[in-house]
C-alpha cells in the first residue's frame, strides 16, 4: 500500500513538472510566432478583410508597419527615431486602432487592441529614453576601506 501511494505521489509530481514545461514551450512558440509574423498577418487582414480601412488609411498602415518592423529588425534605429517620426507613428496607430475598433468583426477589434498595446509599449520605450540623461555623479573610492563592524 505504501509503495502504491509513493508511486501515485511521484506520478503527480512528474506530471506537474511535465505540464509546466509544456506550457512554457507553448508560450515561447506563440511569442516567436507573434514577433516574426505579426505585421504580415496584420497587413493581410487589413488588405483582405478591412479593405475600406486599407483604402482610406494606406499611409497610416504603411507608417505603422514600418515602425513595427523597425522595432523587430533594428532596435537601435527604432530607439533613435526622431520626434516627427514618433508623432506620425502615434497618429497612425491611433487612427488604425479607432477604425478597426469600430468594425463589427471581432478579429478587427482584436487587431485594434494589439495596435493600442503596441502604441502604449512603444510610447513607454521612447519615454524612458528621455528620462535617462546619462548625467551621473562621480564619487571617489577611498584607498583604505574602514570596517563597518569590529569583529
Amino acid at each position: 500500500m505504501k509503495k502504491q501511494i509513493k508511486a501515485v505521489v511521484l506520478a503527480l509530481i512528474f506530471g506537474t513538472f511535465t505540464v509546466n514545461a509544456q506550457n512554457q514551450n507553448a508560450i515561447l512558440s506563440v511569442t516567436d510566432k507573434i514577433v516574426s509574423g505579426s505585421t504580415g498577418e496584420f497587413t493581410n487582414f487589413v488588405n483582405s478583410k478591412a479593405k475600406k480601412v486599407s483604402r482610406r488609411n494606406s499611409e497610416d498602415l504603411k507608417k505603422y508597419v514600418e515602425v513595427v518592423n523597425l522595432y523587430h529588425n533594428s532596435s537601435v534605429a527604432f530607439y533613435n527615431l526622431d520626434e516627427a517620426q514618433k508623432a506620425e507613428f502615434m497618429n497612425a496607430s491611433a487612427n488604425l486602432s479607432e477604425k478597426l475598433g469600430g468594425m463589427r468583426k471581432s478579429e478587427a477589434r482584436n487587431w485594434a487592441q494589439k495596435i493600442q498595446l503596441n502604441k502604449t509599449v512603444f510610447e513607454y520605450i521612447w519615454s524612458t529614453k528621455n528620462t535617462n540623461t546619462g548625467d551621473f555623479e562621480l564619487t571617489e573610492v577611498p584607498n583604505e576601506v574602514e570596517p563597518v563592524t569590529s569583529l
